[in-house]
C-alpha cells in the first residue's frame, strides 16, 4: 500500500455526538432522527437532502469556524475502546488508488451500481473524502508497537456510538513516525475490509478526473488495522431467501443434518458458531430448524481453494444452484441480509419470509486467506465490528499530502 498524511478536516469542538454511523447504516428513519438532532450533524454530509446541499453545508461550516483544517500533513491513531473490553487500533490516513490487477488493494465482495451512483455524486458535488474505510494489512509488531505509542498523544476526537463503543482520535505529526509507518505498509498489500462502495466511488472518480497521483483526489481516506489486532472481530451477516425453495434439493451438498432445539436467533447463531465447519443454520417455517454441514466439494471447480471452507461462499454457490437461484438472487431482491439474528429468526417464525440462513463468523485468517486467492465473494459476506464512526477526521480534495 501507498500511504500518505494529509491535512485532515474535523470539528473544531467538541465531536461527541456529531459524528455519525457509515452512511450504509443509517436508514430513512434514523437520517431524520439525526438530522433532528444537530444542525451540524455529520449525517448532514453523509446522508444529505442533496449532495449540493451537503457541499453548502460544508463550505458554511467552514466559513463559520464549526469545522477547522489541520495546518501541517499527520496521520492519526484510530482507537476504538470495546464495550465488553478490549481495544482496536487502526491507523488513519489516505491510501492510493491502485490499478485493480497490481494486487496490492484486494476487494473481497462484490459492489451494486445503484450504490456507487449515489454516493459518486456526493463525491462530485463536495469534493470531499467524507468516511473513511476499513483496511487490514499484514500482521506487524512494530505496525502495532507505533500505533501503542501514538494513542499516547493528546486525544483531538471522542465519540461513543450506540452499542457503547468509544472512539479516540489522536494525531501522528513526527515525520520520522509517518514515515516508518509508510515505510512497513509499501511491503503490505491491503486488504478492503469494510468499505468495498466508498473504494470503489473513490476508484470511478480518479478514472473519470485523473488527478494527480499523490493527491486526495488520487486515493482513499482509510483506518489500516492490522490482522494481528486482539479487537478485530468479523462477525456474521445473515441471509433470508424471499421466495420457497425445497430444502431437500440440496441433499448432495450437505455433509450432515442436526435438527436445532431452541427458542432464538442468537442461540441459534450461537451453535452455528460452534458447530464443524463449514456449518450454517437454516430455516424452513414448514418444519424445525436445523443445524447443516456443507460438503466443500460441491463449490464450482473454479473456485479459490482457500475460499470452499467458507460458509458463505458455499451457500451463494452451492446451495443457491441446487435451490434453483442463479447469480442475482444475491442482489435482486430474492436474497436479504440480516445482521440481528434474532430479527431474521422472528422474520422466519411470522412467516415475513419462507427461509432463513444463519452463518458462522470468519476469523481474520480465513478471510486474508480467501482475498488472497483473489476471488470476490458473495456480498455482504462479513461484518466488521465494531464499524468506524463518520466525522472524526475527513479530507479535502484541495488538502495537501507528502
Amino acid at each position: 500500500m501507498r500511504l500518505y498524511a494529509f491535512r485532515g478536516t474535523r470539528y473544531a469542538g467538541d465531536t461527541g455526538a456529531l459524528a455519525a454511523p457509515p452512511f450504509d447504516q443509517i436508514d430513512d428513519q434514523r437520517r431524520r432522527e439525526l438530522h433532528a438532532a444537530h444542525p451540524c450533524q455529520f449525517a448532514h454530509l453523509t446522508r444529505p437532502v442533496s449532495p449540493a446541499e451537503a457541499a453548502r453545508l460544508h463550505a458554511e461550516w467552514a466559513a463559520d469556524g464549526t469545522i477547522m483544517h489541520e495546518v501541517a500533513d499527520c496521520l492519526y491513531a484510530y482507537e476504538i475502546r470495546l464495550a465488553d473490553g478490549g481495544r482496536r487500533l487502526g491507523l488513519c490516513g489516505l491510501i492510493a488508488i491502485e490499478d485493480p490487477a497490481s494486487d496490492i488493494i484486494l476487494p473481497h465482495e462484490s459492489t451494486v451500481d445503484k450504490t456507487i451512483d449515489e454516493r459518486l455524486g456526493l463525491l462530485e458535488a463536495t469534493r470531499t473524502d467524507l468516511e473513511p474505510i476499513l483496511m487490514l494489512c499484514e500482521r506487524s509488531t512494530e505496525f502495532e508497537a507505533l500505533l501503542e505509542q501514538a494513542t499516547a498523544g493528546d486525544v483531538l476526537a471522542r465519540h461513543t456510538d450506540e452499542s457503547g463503543h468509544r472512539h479516540r482520535l489522536s494525531r501522528i505529526d513526527d515525520a520520522t513516525t509517518c514515515e516508518r509507518f509508510r515505510q512497513i505498509l509499501t511491503n503490505s498489500p491491503g486488504w478492503i475490509a469494510d468499505g468495498h462502495h466508498r473504494y470503489r466511488v473513490a476508484s470511478e472518480f480518479a478514472r473519470r478526473h485523473r488527478p494527480t497521483a499523490g493527491s486526495p483526489a488520487a486515493a482513499k481516506l482509510a483506518v489500516i488495522t492490522s490482522l494481528a489486532s486482539p479487537g478485530l472481530r468479523i462477525d456474521p451477516i445473515h441471509r433470508a431467501i424471499t421466495r420457497a425453495v425445497d430444502l431437500d434439493s440440496a441433499d448432495d451438498a450437505v455433509v450432515e443434518r442436526s435438527e436445532w432445539d431452541g427458542a432464538s436467533g442468537t442461540d441459534l447463531a450461537a451453535a452455528v458458531a460452534a458447530a464443524a465447519p463449514p456449518a450454517i443454520g437454516i430455516w424452513d417455517r414448514g418444519g424445525a430448524p436445523q443445524i447443516w454441514r456443507l460438503d466443500p466439494a460441491t463449490a464450482p471447480e473454479d473456485w479459490p481453494e482457500s475460499a470452499t471452507g467458507l460458509a458463505a461462499a458455499l451457500v451463494h454457490t452451492a446451495l443457491f444452484t441446487r435451490f434453483g437461484l442463479d447469480a442475482s438472487a444475491s442482489h435482486d431482491g430474492t436474497t436479504v441480509y440480516r445482521s440481528d439474528p434474532d430479527q431474521l429468526f422472528a422474520e422466519v417464525e411470522r412467516g415475513d419470509v419462507p427461509v432463513g440462513i444463519w452463518l458462522p463468523p470468519t476469523s481474520p485468517e480465513l478471510f486474508a486467506g480467501a482475498v488472497a486467492a483473489g476471488d470476490r465473494l458473495p456480498p455482504k459476506w462479513t461484518r466488521f465490528v465494531p464499524k468506524l464512526a463518520s466525522g472524526l477526521v475527513w479530507c479535502s480534495h484541495e488538502s495537501e499530502v507528502v
